[in-house]
């Protein structure tokens, strides 16, 4: 890792800031199942993967800021530009079920490579981020505060679309008023304020979407890509509102922070299967409405003060409500998450449901939520089972609310930090 930094100071109030770095990384990685592994897992010899993998990420950008005060007024900005630079190049064998010429003897020359083995190899896989941005914000009297920001992105993965050379655009306003400064408050209020925001924003695709190459599989054969180029492909973008209020009693020994806020992501892209007469197997489509409704509380207090000693304590809760509000047309479900060697359960999204949930088999039960069993038949005296497959919305996996719980204990400059952290609620299956 390695960084630069240069600040050039125009006037007391203007001053110009570069800054740059590059960060390597580079990993090796082998593992090794030996014969008589489960066969879901591994061949019949055993199984050997060997992976290695670099990534280059180099950063910069260049700001241009200033600060302006006059007798009513406050003015605070920066606007830049900046790139973002990300190349990765891996190999990585894996025999999977292929199995081994002879039994563990973990080399890659002894992977059979057919069409059950895997290779997958990435050179000079990159993709680039250039930007231009502006922050400003506008004080009056340091009661009331409106901060603005705007910024383009073009990202390299849009290349072949109708998006390239406009890149997306997003922006921001918020406001904040300090009421404690405005309106006459008792002794025991040090501070009150209360603030909104609205917010976009955008996020670019994988790379190869919009420009699909065949490639040659491990046992030598060619395969051409399944999916259309996708010349039409929108970035993802997410809207949000958030209000919020921050209050401090007592000379800042106690602090309460409340925010409430709901977004929407749309734009998403989905794999669909082909119209009658396309010539590939599938196409991407932009879809999907995912909405989040949240409140986060946050509540700091220092109970203890003396000379020597302090204790501070201060409390967490975060709840968030997901909601599929829209899918797509012709996409009344998308499953995501594992696949391949557990048909227990699977995670789907639906319109009206929520990202987490669990579907699976379930008894069938009566109206008290009693297990109905079979009566007659080889299956007597079993559980019935409800639904075909994992159709059946058995929970989410996603915690009701998190719970968190800080102490800091200081004596003489010796310092003792303690968190309990919680999730509450949640569906796991094994």
């Amino acid at each position: 890792m390695a960084s630069l930094a240069l600040q050039l100071k125009f006037t007391d109030w203007l001053r110009l800031e570069a800054r740059g770095n590059v960060d390597y990384l580079s990993d090796k990685f082998r593992e090794k199942f030996y014969a008589s592994t489960a066969p879901a897992l591994a061949g019949i010899n055993g199984r050997y993967i060997d992976s290695e993998y670099q990534q280059t990420l180099f950063y910069g950008d260049v700001l241009m800021k200033g600060e302006r005060k006059w007798k009513l007024f406050s003015l605070q900005f920066a606007v830049g530009a900046s790139m973002n630079d990300n190349t990765v190049n891996a190999l990585r064998y894996d025999s999977k079920t292929a199995s081994l010429k002879y039994p563990n003897v973990f080399t890659v020359a002894n992977i059979n490579m057919n069409s059950s083995a895997y290779i997958e190899e990435k050179k000079e896989a990159q993709r680039q981020m250039q930007s231009v941005f502006g922050t400003f914000q506008l004080g009056y009297r340091d009661l009331v505060y409106l901060d603005v920001t705007a910024r383009n992105d073009w990202s390299s993965t849009l290349a072949y679309t109708t998006h390239e050379k406009s890149g997306f655009f997003y922006p921001s306003v918020g406001m904040s008023w300090v009421l404690s400064r405005t309106i006459k408050m008792p002794a025991w209020v040090s501070l009150g304020k209360i603030r909104a925001v609205w917010s976009q924003v955008g996020n670019d695709i994988p790379l190869y979407i919009t420009s699909p190459t065949a490639s040659i599989s491990a046992g030598g054969e060619v395969q051409m890509p399944d999916a259309a180029p996708f010349e039409e492909m929108k970035p993802e973008m997410s809207l949000s509102i958030e209000v919020g209020t921050e209050w401090k009693f007592f000379g800042s020994r106690l602090h309460v922070d409340f925010t409430y806020y709901q977004t929407h992501t749309k734009n998403q892209f989905f794999k669909l299967p082909a119209k009658d007469g396309d010539e590939y197997a599938y196409r991407y489509v932009n879809a999907g409405n995912i909405q989040n409704t949240g409140v986060e509380l946050m509540i700091e207090g220092t109970p203890v003060e003396i000379k020597n000693f302090s204790w501070k304590t201060g409390i967490n809760y975060a709840f968030n409500k997901n909601k599929v509000v829209r899918l797509h047309a012709e996409l009344p479900v998308f499953q995501y998450g594992p696949y391949g060697f557990s048909s227990s359960y699977a995670m789907k999204l639906k319109k009206g449901g929520s990202f987490g949930d669990i579907y699976g088999k379930a008894f069938k039960r009566d109206a008290d939520g009693k297990i109905l069993y079979e009566k007659d038949g080889e299956h007597q005296g079993l559980p019935m089972i409800e639904g075909d497959g994992n159709t059946v919305k058995v929970g989410n996996a996603n915690p009701d609310f998190t719970l968190g719980w800080t102490n800091t204990f200081s004596w003489k400059g010796l310092v003792l930090s303690l968190l309990v952290d919680g999730r509450y609620g949640g569906k796991v299956l094994s």
